[in-house]
């Protein structure tokens, strides 16, 4: 017997024999509520989040429904780790890097400063064995992530003068969260968490 033909014979008659609205009619309908760390205004960044609610409701037939909510509008934009643990959202949208306050290892969900670029980062998460790494930390946390783009490591800045030595660095206030906070900071910048917007 030929495995291959009789997997994709398998597979086709399943495909074709499972409706997806029947399999929808035969469910509960679920609704759940996503905090995002970040604004409406950032509709590159939270239009993914929407995007994924569109899909997910397109493809249950309706029957799983994610209401998105902006920063601010549930909770703070850096209080949704402590939402999603205490069970007051379901689920979340944001960059980890926020929440290396709480363990530096939230660092690596996201990007490192000097470490990999996006494309490295993507292979590092689904053939490097990142995403079982992140998940297994985030297993502590009473979170399961699930990669959702990336946007790559945080910039270095952009300043209202040239900055030509460390020693222009010193006292200076920079937007920039995470552990690039942390070696700006040691740089002598004030370092800024703010959410994106």
């Amino acid at each position: 017997m030929n495995k291959r033909k009789f997997l994709r014979a398998s597979l086709a008659t399943s495909a074709t024999s499972v409706a997806l609205p029947a399999l929808a009619q035969s469910n509960p309908s679920v609704r759940w509520r996503l905090a995002s760390s970040f604004p409406k205004s950032l509709d590159t960044i939270y239009g993914g989040a929407e995007v994924l609610a569109r899909r997910l409701a397109q493809i249950t037939g309706g029957k799983f429904i994610i209401s998105v909510h902006a920063a601010g509008e549930l909770l703070p934009a850096f209080g949704v780790v402590d939402a999603i643990q205490a069970g007051t959202v379901e689920c979340a949208h944001t960059a980890s890097y926020y929440f290396v306050g709480k363990n530096k290892a939230f660092g690596f969900d996201t990007t490192l400063p000097f470490g990999l670029n996006q494309r490295q980062q993507n292979a590092w998460m689904y053939y490097g064995g990142g995403l079982k790494l992140v998940r297994e930390f985030f297993q502590d946390f009473n979170i399961v992530s699930f990669p959702g783009g990336n946007t790559g490591v945080q910039m270095g800045g952009w300043f209202k003068k040239e900055i030509r030595s460390v020693a222009d660095l010193k006292g200076l206030k920079m937007r920039i969260p995470g552990i690039g906070g942390e070696v700006m900071a040691r740089l002598g910048v004030v370092p800024q968490q703010l959410p994106g917007g």
